[in-house]
């Protein structure tokens, strides 16, 4: 199942754009997850929400966000079907299920009594972003072109193997291969295969996915260079394990992705996976967000509220930004890791938790910690698996597969658009600062504002990131103060720019002035900043 938004211009739909995460921002700005350039669209127009409660939009414009055919002011709960409207632009609220074995995408209305298929078969490498459907029948994996699901590896057989649904389970069946079929590290002739354990034909990997993992199932690492084959295999290896994970990369390289590949990979891949972002959270909520509270805690404490920790008992709990954990607050969490209770704020009572923790972070904790910003037992306990993600500019062989990838995620399926030759120069031209985050956010926009089927080197654009526009769209889903945010978003460009502060000025659209009078102003330390 795939939630999201379908963008229509002119009555054609344009643009399919899912909601992967809690939030997602609509607006002019480049940053915002869902990028309309279009006048009279706000830099920041709408944040769509989901919970489990539902799907609610909140209204950040001046004129207002269209709900059918009403001017909404305030946050409203969506269903299925939904029309909203940004200025010009109109959305529609679609709860669609994939069915690219038959080449298409069917919607499912609400009421509807056809049931969506159990189990499918995902091959990253090869169909990025498919899933075909296993049932009765099977699916049939080889080289040869009659099978269902034809893998170009010259150490796959003609007739490799067959995935077939028999009760509620997924079984593969070697048939002859001169390889093998491995699932996970054991070589099977006949076997059950569990969703989410990587099954390696020849040195292809493909998936099994249940439709109860949701949309979720469909997360993967896309690419065929060496560093993203190492890394999946990393991730495989790790999921299995019960052991603390910290994701290390660049803003931008994925690291809630890999979160949550390790999640869907793990023995409590049926479970909660619950993600916080330290670093927007404002220091006066971050502990109630992490480990509830007591109704009358404190001023606004109206309700007892659950925690992430509690929300994610038995599941996966991904703490992204945990460098920016306050170190006042380090020792609860060294408290938990180890005991493996929680106490809410307001109150006296502990209880136990069962929590897998990945936490994330694009600083040197070891820098850190040596400069008294982050507790050393902490560290360690964290540090128990380390997963190094590299930059798109370490992986450049992978933009032509990830530009793919996105095309095909993005654009509505019976349009049939492609990507002309001198389109794809140009992206693989691009140097990629901002990562996969930013090759995804380019890749959107040109499906968006395609004026044929075919997208042209024209339609490739790099909009300019500036600081306003950063404050703009990181205050519309934060707790933190603009002070802060601003604070962050120099300090990320001076680290970029190894100090330079001519470089980090062009990179946040201000003037030199601006940026030497902000640097006094927030009292940042270059030299100590360049340490991090």
């Amino acid at each position: 199942m795939r939630i999201g938004l379908e963008i229509l211009v002119s009555g054609r739909a344009m643009l399919f754009r899912p909601l992967e995460g809690t939030t997602l921002t609509v607006g002019a700005n480049p940053e915002c997850d869902l990028c309309l350039p279009v006048e009279g669209v706000a830099p920041v127009h709408a944040v769509l929400r989901r919970d489990g409660t539902g799907i609610y939009v909140t209204n950040k414009a001046a004129a207002g966000t269209g709900v059918n055919e009403e001017s909404v002011t305030d946050e409203r709960k969506l269903a299925d079907g939904d029309r909203l409207g940004f200025a010009g632009i109109v959305a529609r609220l679609r709860l669609q299920s994939d069915e690219e074995s038959h080449g298409r995408t069917r919607t499912l209305e609400l009421g509807s009594s056809q049931v969506e298929p159990s189990f499918f078969l995902t091959v990253p490498d090869i169909y990025p972003g498919r899933r075909f459907v296993i049932d009765t029948r099977g699916v049939a994996v080889g080289g040869d072109p009659t099978n269902d699901v034809v893998i170009a590896d010259p150490f796959v057989s003609s007739f490799h193997a067959r995935f077939v649904l028999e009760g509620n389970r997924c079984f593969v069946r070697d048939l002859n291969s001169r390889n093998g079929v491995f699932v996970g590290e054991q070589k099977l002739r006949e076997g059950e295969v569990r969703p989410g354990l990587p099954v390696r034909l020849g040195k292809t990997q493909v998936m099994v996915s249940t439709a109860a993992q949701g949309h979720d199932a469909g997360v993967q690492l896309v690419g065929k260079s060496e560093e993203i084959v190492r890394l999946r295999e990393l991730v495989g290896r790790v999921a299995v394990t019960e052991a603390p994970v910290l994701v290390l990369g660049d803003t931008g390289t994925g690291k809630e992705v890999v979160a949550r590949l390790i999640a869907e990979r793990s023995r409590r891949r049926d479970k909660a996976f619950v993600a916080i972002n330290c670093g927007s959270l404002s220091k006066t909520l971050i502990e109630s967000e992490l480990f509830g509270h007591e109704r009358g805690a404190f001023t606004g404490a109206v309700g007892l509220k659950q925690g992430a920790f509690e929300a994610a008992h038995r599941g996966t709990l991904f703490l992204d930004e945990i460098g920016e954990l306050p170190l006042d607050l380090q020792p609860q969490l060294l408290r938990v890791l180890e005991t493996g209770e929680i106490r809410r704020v307001g109150s006296t009572q502990t209880f136990r938790v069962d929590v897998r923790l990945v936490a994330a972070t694009n600083r040197d904790l070891a820098i850190e910690v040596q400069a008294g910003r982050f507790r050393e037992d902490l560290y360690h306990r964290l540090h128990v698996v380390a997963v190094r993600l590299p930059s798109l500019s370490e992986r450049a062989g992978d933009v032509t597969v990830l530009a793919t990838h996105f095309l095909n995620h993005f654009a509505p399926p019976e349009e049939g658009v492609s990507l002309s030759a001198e389109a794809m120069t140009r992206l693989v031209n691009h140097t990629w600062p901002g990562n996969v985050r930013e090759l995804r956010n380019v890749l959107q926009r040109a499906v968006l504002l395609r004026r044929g089927n075919v997208i042209e080197a024209t339609d490739i654009t790099f909009p300019a990131s500036t600081l306003t526009s950063r404050v703009q769209t990181a205050s519309a889903t934060s707790s933190r103060t603009l002070f802060e945010i601003e604070r962050d978003a120099i300090v990320a460009e001076l680290r970029r720019h190894g100090g330079g502060k001519r470089e980090a000025a062009d990179a946040l659209g201000v003037s030199r002035s601006t940026i030497h009078r902000k640097i006094e102003e927030y009292g940042i330390d270059v030299d100590a900043v360049l340490k991090q």
